[in-house]
């Protein structure tokens, strides 16, 4: 099911929608939920765009960077910067359109970067979807957005997935199933290239080592599926710890906080 309308055009036509009456304002929000994944070839908005995926995994490309996103970022992606999405799976997609008079302050804003989706920021995103509501608590629910935007961490937590093809594949298989427990020489077979290249290309493409990419691949899974309501125990298990005392302690250590804290925080 979509709300958004360059995804409808797109499925209708090779042209962009004229989105000039979707809104009487100088922004507007939509909505795409997705139980197979949604794929939104390479494009670009005269419109600032900010993206947030409410449930599932986003990856999102643009400046020669491929990044695999999780419900506490949002992806800003500034007007006539050429970008590339993915929805995987089932998940519900959620994008702001903006004026870009309507900016937030500060050069960061010219250039697509990831922030911090606190929880508040997210409920206001899905409140603006709500046409009904008087246009002056529209525009003040924005405009503490925009405040809230602006003021928001830059998130350098994201997964960077390699381009080179086959390393692609294996990380889609990973993130696919956090709970693999294929060796560095399996999966390198999987593709057929040696162990060593398989580690080069990682380092190369994603800065990380492959073992360290695939821990940081299940630490993202694991929020999606503590926003879903699994116990700890399910959650380790779920993604390939084989015990919940080095999930516990390998998630404070890579996001700084305790599952109960970055759950009021972040996941709403």
């Amino acid at each position: 099911m979509t709300e958004n309308p360059y995804r409808l055009a797109a499925n209708a036509a090779t042209v962009e929608p004229d989105t000039a009456n979707e809104s009487v304002e100088d922004f507007f929000v939509t909505r795409d939920v997705s139980d197979g994944g949604l794929h939104f070839e390479p494009h670009r908005h005269d419109t600032d765009e900010l993206m947030w995926a409410r449930e599932g995994r986003l990856d999102v490309r643009f400046g020669g960077r491929n990044l695999s996103l999780h419900h506490g970022h949002m992806a800003w992606i500034p007007a006539q910067v050429t970008h590339e999405a993915t929805l995987l799976g089932d998940g519900e997609l959620m994008c702001l359109f903006a004026d870009t008079r309507l900016r937030p302050p500060g050069d960061r804003f010219r250039e697509p970067h990831v922030v911090a989706a606190s929880s508040l920021m997210g409920t206001l995103v899905h409140h603006l979807r709500d046409l009904e509501r008087p246009r002056a608590e529209r525009r003040k629910t924005r405009e503490l957005l925009t405040e809230l935007i602006a003021t928001s961490d830059v998130r350098e937590d994201t997964l960077a997935v390699p381009r080179d093809s086959r390393a692609a594949i294996i990380a889609d298989e990973l993130l696919a199933n956090p709970a693999d427990q294929r060796t560095l020489v399996e999966l390198a077979e999987s593709v057929q290239i040696s162990p060593r290249t398989l580690a080069r290309i990682f380092i190369a493409e994603t800065g990380l080592s492959l073992g360290k990419w695939r821990s940081k691949a299940r630490l993202n899974h694991s929020l999606t599926l503590l926003k879903q309501g699994h116990s700890v125990e399910g959650v380790a298990a779920g993604i390939g710890y084989r015990t919940t005392s080095s999930f516990i302690e390998t998630f404070r250590n890579d996001f700084g906080l305790t599952r109960a804290a970055y759950r009021r925080r972040f996941l709403v």
